[in-house]
């Protein structure tokens, strides 16, 4: 890139606001920027050069990016005290080179301006012939450039300077910021560690209480049967009591009804036991001696009924009870088991969004520039506040409020366990942020200042080989010669001065 930019770009008219593609060509000793309607001839050539559809003075002039939507892209304008240029480029990069080329001629047209209007209040010297003070006007006016483009030199230079101080200082911060985040990213992994180990406890102490609970259940449907069958068994001896039948009889039906039931619910142990009590209390010898005649021996029988209860019927009774209980309270470390692990689970999602959000703050992904290079100028409005001269937008310290913060629904994201801490990690990302988005703009500005200063001090050796640098006072026409005090042809001089 040079100071003497060409080539096609887009252009919006005045009236029609239509866009037209037109050849453009930056003069720099004029500080002009001109726009064609065909390629004007490169410079030599006898051809005769088109004339320009239009001259624009960047004296004085400003540069803005459009960001309005409604334009097309890669879309700048150039600000003039007599109407405003809507310009467009093919991409970015053609429209950031074209700014740069832009923003420093301009800059360097208004210290020319300025310096001129200095040296001609202070020169009072009076004009005797003609010759000298053309003489004196080209003397003038290398004087006045050479002079701008120091002035401009030093001002790129002292630039670069406090962009690198300032990048310095930033990068000194952000490596602090970034060292309290990877402390709370230790005490989260810490944390997060903690709540698995506790996680993987519960859920194994909720595998052991299924297996318990399924074992329990099974021991009470077995008691429940068994006791049922029992009082079945206490039912019939009652009934068979009651009947008043002989002790043979009595005895013979007992059996016959057991030995009927022993094919279907009645389990095998209870019916076991159930005939060793009748045959402990009623021997066959005694049932002899008893016949069939006798009625029935009540004492004898109520003897059987409560010996049958008590070592029978009641053990399980007793058994019944403890298992209902441990049931219950198996059911009850269930129900705290499946509370704690849904609490643990809402800790360790919640550990997890903080922890993303910590290594995404502190290992950012890889992106294109928010702004090209060459569009942060300090004399942009939209973008003069984020310039770190004059500590326009100096950060407060962490834990002070901020204006502009977000509100606290969107801050917490969802977190309510760590929600305090969460805060404190959320401002200190927030203040990181802000020190990587200075660091850019701050990497741009001095991007700017050292590739403005490398054009500038390229130009101004490029002319300072030139023995007289052209101006308007010395421009010969064909009608004319340097030695003649006669003025140039206005015509002819306009021509030349529509020329690339």
């Amino acid at each position: 890139m040079d100071m003497d930019c060409r080539g096609w770009l887009f252009k919006r008219g005045h009236y029609r606001q239509s866009w037209k593609k037109r050849y453009f060509v930056v003069d720099p000793i004029k500080h002009t920027l001109c726009y064609y309607q065909a390629t004007p001839p490169p410079e030599g050539s006898k051809a005769r050069p088109p004339k320009a559809l239009g001259i624009i003075d960047l004296t004085s002039s400003k540069v803005i990016v459009e960001k309005d939507l409604g334009h097309i892209q890669n879309c700048f304008r150039v600000c003039t005290p007599q109407r405003d240029f809507y310009i467009a480029a093919t991409d970015p990069f053609k429209m950031n080179t074209w700014i740069s080329v832009l923003r420093l001629n301009s800059k360097l047209g208004d210290l020319e301006k300025s310096l001129e209007n200095k040296m001609s209040d202070a020169n009072t010297t009076s004009k005797a012939k003609k010759e000298t003070e053309i003489g004196e006007e080209d003397e003038k006016y290398s004087l006045s450039f050479k002079l701008a483009a120091d002035e401009m030199l030093k001002k790129l230079s002292h630039t670069a300077q406090t962009s690198r101080m300032s990048l310095e200082e930033t990068s000194t911060r952000k490596y602090t910021i970034k060292s309290e985040l990877k402390k709370y990213l230790g005490a989260i992994k810490a944390q997060r560690a903690e709540t698995e180990d506790s996680l993987l406890d519960l859920r194994r102490q909720e595998t052991t209480a299924h297996q318990e609970l399924d074992s329990i259940n099974v021991r009470i449907v077995q008691l429940d049967k068994y006791l049922q069958a029992s009082r079945y068994l206490q039912r019939q001896t009652i009934t068979l009591l009651s009947l008043n039948q002989s002790i043979p009889t009595f005895i013979r039906t007992l059996k016959e009804m057991i030995a009927a039931r022993k094919t279907r619910d009645l389990p095998p142990e209870l019916s076991r036991m159930y005939l060793a009590l009748l045959t402990q209390n009623f021997p066959d010898r005694k049932i002899r001696m008893a016949g069939e005649a006798s009625n029935t021996d009540f004492l004898q029988i109520l003897h059987f009924y409560s010996q049958y209860y008590d070592r029978v019927h009641l053990p399980k009774e007793l058994e019944m009870e403890p298992a209902k209980k441990r049931r219950l309270l198996i059911w009850k470390m269930l129900v705290a088991s499946v509370n704690g692990m849904k609490k643990l689970n809402q800790q360790m999602s919640e550990l997890t969004i903080i922890e993303s959000q910590i290594n995404q703050a502190i290992t950012p992904g890889i992106g294109n520039r928010a702004r090209p290079m060459s569009m942060t100028d300090p004399d942009d409005p939209d973008t003069q506040i984020l310039f770190t001269g004059g500590n326009k937008t100096a950060l407060k310290p962490i834990g002070e409020d901020r204006p502009g913060s977000i509100s606290i629904e969107d801050e917490t994201n969802g977190i309510l366990l760590y929600r305090k801490e969460w805060l404190n990690i959320k401002q200190v990302i927030d203040h990181l942020f802000k020190l990587r988005e200075r660091e850019k703009i701050q990497s741009q500005q001095l991007d700017d200042a050292l590739h403005s200063r490398e054009l500038l001090a390229s130009f101004s050796k490029k002319t300072s080989s030139v023995s007289t640098p052209p101006t308007p006072g010395s421009i010969l026409t064909p009608g004319s010669t340097g030695g003649s005090d006669s003025p140039p042809d206005p015509e002819a001089k306009s021509q030349l001065q529509a020329a690339p």
